[in-house]
């Protein structure tokens, strides 16, 4: 038996740790109907983001036309945003998320 057989033989094999899943990017698009208070409110209670972040992400949305809310997988993502769309639909507001 060859060498390297015989000690490859003795050792355990070591399995590789699960990868985490892929990250995808949620971005909030600006529009000229949404209030900035929503904006606020659903940066908050959705992506659980605090008072200033949330204002800060608003403002960036604002300024540069979309902004990234979060880095999350993509069932996260796509419930989030789901969730935010539902929100803005019940308050008659058009505001729209993409996911890349």
């Amino acid at each position: 038996m060859p060498q390297e057989q015989i000690q490859s033989a003795g050792r355990p094999k070591i399995k590789a740790a699960p990868e985490e899943p892929k990250k995808h990017n949620v971005i909030i698009l600006n529009d000229d109907y949404t209030t900035f208070e929503f904006v606020i409110s659903v940066m908050m209670a959705v992506f659980y983001k605090t008072y200033d972040e949330a204002c800060s992400i608003a403002e960036t949305t604002h300024v540069r036309q979309r902004a990234v809310v979060g880095s999350y997988s993509l069932d996260i993502a796509r419930s989030k945003v789901a969730k935010a769309t539902e929100m803005a639909r019940a308050e008659n507001f058009p505001l729209r998320f993409e996911i890349e």
